[in-house]
């Protein structure tokens, strides 16, 4: 009854995780992350599949039985260090660690791996990591520690990279990753854990757990995700700005910049709408640029729509980040001019909800734009007027 039952859990771990690989496939991440995630996955059902095997051949004392126990003991322990040293080749890509930029570090972080393999599959004649009994039962060897503290570095390495790597990072996009990254091997720790103290099959449910957890982080990234810019879309960003003003205190000395591109319809008209998305990705890697490194929340609206949400202790910071913005897409090597009006608000003076500071970023967006559709000659005065009155108005930085 109880081996049935742990079949039962192999069985369906081995099936949620052969689905979750295949799922994978389906441009959830880049190229190489879709590979190495599907990897790991078909790797850790396989793990389980021998694991099974070896369950059901346990304590067989015919030659067949004693066989398929040798055979399943040398691969899973094979297997499950392969798996290990998948997950953190796959960690360290998504953090884009440096320690796998040549194929002699990649072939120096795989030695210890290709260590375990080597003794599992000559335990046979040396009973280094296990052996089979007369009896056909399987006892561990005199090296058997070997396996899972190569394993658990593996792991323990680049969650605990991952980690420091969340807390340096800005973007809560990126943060969320690292910390799903950071805590990936905690389901598969205890897992572990229960599986040598009380010999259930808690390693293979804490692997498929682990493995789901991060499938749905990563569904919940690209479902916040606009697809044409990669950057935040509108309801990620609707998310974002309830859960700012949720506590007061986070929302103080935020900044909303609204803009969207000048004389987008006629890029559109001109040159068509393939070129028209171009300007759109032109237009979002001009804002991660400039507003990335200092934390800035950035998404797109709609459209040619774009939003900002960025921490400032003075307006002129802003001010400064705006005329940046039209600086980045200046040096844009396109055959059009890439401009952007931007309108900005800020939490406090009146602005208490998310909603006035909706609304009070938008009429600056409309003012500006009212603002540039004025004659060259009325406006150059009102610009040298605002100049000499109170110092430069957000219109000015934009030209």
């Amino acid at each position: 009854m109880v081996k049935a039952l742990k079949i039962e859990i192999f069985l369906l771990c081995m099936i949620i995780l052969i689905g979750l690989a295949v799922r994978s496939r389906r441009s959830l991440f880049s190229s190489t992350q879709q590979l190495l995630f599907s990897m790991l996955g078909y790797t850790s059902a396989a793990y389980i599949f021998f694991d099974m095997i070896w369950t059901l051949s346990d304590g067989v004392s015919t030659p067949v039985g004693i066989t398929a126990n040798w055979i399943s003991n040398a691969v899973s322990f094979s297997l499950f260090a392969i798996a290990c040293l998948i997950w953190f080749i796959y960690s360290e890509t998504v953090q884009g660690s440096r320690l796998l930029t040549s194929r002699y570090r990649v072939v120096l972080v795989a030695l210890p791996t290709a260590l375990v393999v080597v003794l599992a599959f000559t335990s046979y004649w040396t009973h280094a990591l296990f052996y089979i009994d007369s009896q056909g039962v399987y006892r561990r060897g005199f090296a058997y520690m070997i396996q899972p503290i190569v394993s658990y570095c593996y792991v323990i390495h680049t969650s605990l990279h991952a980690f420091v790597q969340s807390r340096r990072v800005e973007s809560l996009q990126t943060k969320a990753i690292y910390r799903t990254l950071a805590f990936f091997a905690i389901p598969a720790l205890v897992g572990g854990t229960f599986q040598v103290v009380y010999s259930v099959p808690g390693l293979c449910v804490g692997i498929m757990i682990s493995m789901l957890l991060l499938y749905i982080i990563y569904q919940e990234q690209l479902i916040s995700t606009d697809p044409l810019t990669g950057l935040n879309n509108r309801n990620r960003f609707e998310t974002y700005i309830l859960s700012l003003f949720s506590n007061v205190a986070q929302a103080e000395d935020v900044y909303l910049l609204m803009m969207d591109a000048d004389g987008f319809k006629q890029i559109n008209d001109r040159y068509g709408h393939v070129e028209g998305d171009h300007a759109l990705q032109v237009i979002s890697a001009a804002l991660k640029e400039v507003c990335s490194a200092s934390g800035g929340f950035i998404a797109r609206y709609g459209g040619d729509e774009f939003v900002v949400l960025q921490k400032a202790t003075a307006e002129q910071d802003i001010m400064h980040l705006c005329a940046t913005i039209n600086d980045e897409l200046a040096r844009a090597e396109v055959p059009y001019l890439l401009r952007m009006s931007i309108g900005y608000a800020r939490v406090g003076d009146g602005v208490d909800t998310w909603q006035d500071l909706l609304r009070v970023a938008d009429a600056e967006l409309y003012r500006v734009k009212a603002e540039k559709k004025k004659p060259a000659s009325r406006y150059a005065r009102e610009r040298a007027h605002a100049c000499v009155h109170g110092g430069p108005r957000l219109s000015d930085i934009l030209h």
